[in-house]
């Protein structure tokens, strides 16, 4: 909760009180409720703000009890007018309405709040004082992400625990830490991640995605984020807003980028929000309906209305309220929530969780307010679909009644079903490999699919390894994929050390908690003894493409040049006017050689190639020989 300085008007500043500007707050009886008369405040939402952003509109929501009877003034600040302070439905909850000039300096409002009736015993005055800090300059602002970056998506209550003494906070649903329950917390936090933020760069990676870290105050499963009851707040079990800014300083200390993973479509039932709430913040608020998880209904020309309408106003779950971001406060909320954390942790972008279930016409704003204050800004949404078609109508497409649309990329859950078909299923006409010579020859759909995260697995689905039957070969071929191909690559935390798991049974089996990441674990596999021989096998690859994905240009922002797959063999190349690789991959069971003379059009003018992964060059011969399931990333030199 958001606790701002307080103060009982019994200084001197009460002199001021003349040269106030006053709005009242009208009563309103809707949703009163009766709390003991404390002088609290409980939550305001931003609890700052900046100076500099384009609109100068600021709405700030002050829940505090019985706020309704009281009068709010502003005292005079260069600058700062305020509009308004508009009623809600709920007495404890009220809209701070400001306008900020242009060029208006950082500092402190100060607002007088006193009971409308003069001889009340029960209500006091005070203020509150709101500070105003200066927005950073675009040459302050991190960079975004580009298709060189390799993300390493972390599930942080099972990476690892940095600090014990957080395990059980004093929240208001005392989850103690159970490493033996699934669904429990295990008390990894931002201390564990920061701990290992060398181990990370000796992979290879440059960028970290967190699932989400803010405050999850549930009494049950908020191990895994989702339900947010604080959006202002980290999760006290993982450290504080203090920490999260120390990490991702020491992030960029280090040459790492930080994505955090946002949730615009709904809270947790917990949330503050939801339990003070004003007529209009969510969808059936009054009479519980599910969502029908039915994404594609937001494109589909045939959709019936009230169908595409439950898809996008139906919650979740029982226990995640559904916002109406077509109500403006939320909006608003919205707005200025995203806004304000990019400034707070200087982010280099947001992945927006259940991005087909919000409003689709704010989601669009909401990348127009974003983009427009951070251009440089990085922004994926999860578009979890089957279909290539649908998935890119949500982001800027070459789709005809889609141009609106205004998301940069989605997580490509497409290319994803084709890394694990290339890697789990039998080579065919449009099987195996081909799936993926498929579905990159879809990208005609979208404006810009480098934009697109691509992955193997995530926290939602079946573990990679287990994906590719435990076959390291397969796995290599994934991963080679994965590393190789257009887009933005990230890869779940215990990837690199075949960690397994399927969802089954839940979710739960694959978010096992990485080994070594808790004092007293038996083994440690963030270090090379601790890890078996093909651990540190499969460990070396990774490590091996993901430096050459962060330097070879070609293998990131190179355009691709492809062959359909014959014979078990998939071959295409990545390419910049500087820069050519070949990258071969082999289904085949057997030693199998290719003809060279086929690509005679990308290797014209070069006479040699370059094993990336053992360092081997070779002279371009009429034939190129692939060990069975054989997976090779080569450069070419002339």
């Amino acid at each position: 909760m958001h606790f701002l300085c307080i103060l009982m008007l019994k200084s001197i500043k009460a002199l001021f009180l003349t040269a106030l500007l006053t709005v009242i707050i009208p009563n309103i009886s809707a949703h009163n409720r009766v709390m003991p008369p404390r002088k609290n405040v409980y939550h305001v939402a931003p609890p700052h703000w900046y100076v500099g952003f384009q609109n100068p509109n600021l709405e700030i929501i002050l829940h505090a009890e019985n706020i309704q009877q009281f009068k709010i003034s502003l005292a005079p600040y260069p600058g700062v007018l305020m509009d308004t302070v508009k009623p809600s439905a709920n007495n404890d909850v009220c809209y701070i309405q400001l306008k900020i000039q242009p060029n208006t300096a950082s500092g402190v409002l100060t607002f007088n709040i006193e009971p409308k009736e003069k001889r009340s015993k029960a209500l006091s005055s005070f203020t509150l004082n709101y500070e105003l800090k200066a927005k950073r300059v675009k040459e302050q602002q991190a960079p975004g992400l580009t298709p060189n970056d390799v993300t390493y998506l972390i599930f942080p209550d099972r990476f690892c625990n940095g600090e014990n003494d957080n395990d059980n906070e004093n929240m208001q649903y005392r989850v103690k830490v159970d490493r033996g329950g699934l669904k429990s917390r295990h008390g990894g936090d931002l201390a564990g991640v920061k701990s290992k933020l060398d181990y990370l760069k000796e992979l290879g990676i440059t960028a970290l995605w967190l699932n989400p870290v803010q405050t999850n105050d549930q009494p049950e499963e908020s191990f895994h984020g989702y339900a947010i009851t604080d959006n202002y707040e980290i999760d006290p079990r993982f450290g504080s807003n203090k920490e999260y800014i120390e990490l991702c300083s020491e992030m960029k200390r280090k040459g790492l980028k930080m994505i955090m993973d946002i949730i615009p479509n709904h809270i947790g039932d917990k949330h503050w929000m939801n339990q003070y709430f004003d007529t209009g913040w969510f969808n059936y608020k009054d009479t519980y309906v599910q969502t029908n998880f039915r994404a594609p209904t937001v494109a589909d020309p045939h959709a019936a209305p009230s169908e595409r309408a439950l898809n996008v106003d139906g919650w979740f779950v029982t226990t995640m309220p559904d916002y109406n971001q077509r109500n403006p406060h939320i909006a608003n909320y919205l707005d200025q929530l995203y806004l304000w954390w990019i400034e707070v942790a200087n982010l280099s972008g947001y992945r927006i969780d259940t991005y087909p279930y919000p409003d689709q016409n704010y989601m669009n704003h909401l990348m127009d307010v974003l983009l427009s204050e951070y251009p440089y800004l990085t922004i994926f949404g999860e578009t979890w679909i089957n279909h290539t078609t649908t998935q890119a109508t949500f982001v800027k497409n070459n789709i005809k009644g889609f141009e609106k649309n205004k998301l940069p990329g989605v997580t490509d859950f497409s290319m994803c079903w084709a890394f694990q078909e290339a890697c789990s299923k039998p080579f065919g006409w449009t099987e195996g490999l081909n799936r993926v010579y498929i579905t990159q020859s879809e990208d005609f759909l979208y404006q810009d699919p480098y934009k697109n995260c691509t992955f193997l697995d995530n926290h939602d689905i079946s573990r990679f390894y287990s994906i590719a039957n435990e076959d390291i070969d397969a796995w290599k071929r994934g991963i080679t994929l994965l590393l190789t191909t257009r887009g933005l690559p990230c890869i779940y935390y215990g990837t690199e050390i075949l960690m397994t798991g399927k969802t089954e049974k839940s979710d739960a089996y694959v978010r096992f908690d990485f080994p070594g990441g808790w004092p007293g674990d038996p083994v440690n596999k963030f270090t090379p003894k601790g890890r078996t021989s093909k651990e540190n096998e499969a460990w070396k690859w990774m490590q091996t493409l993901n430096k050459a994905r962060v330097s070879y240009p070609a293998l990131g922002i190179g355009e691709t040049t492809q062959y359909s797959g014959i014979n078990g063999v998939y071959t295409y190349f990545r390419h910049t006017e500087n820069q050519r690789m070949m990258i071969v991959l082999s289904q085949a069971e057997t030693t199998t050689d290719i003809i060279m003379s086929r690509f005679s059009e990308m290797t014209q003018g070069y006479t040699k190639i370059k094993n990336i992964q053992t360092g081997e060059v070779m002279i371009i011969k009429e034939k190129l020989t692939l060990a069975p399931k054989g997976s090779y990333v080569f450069e070419l030199i002339k």
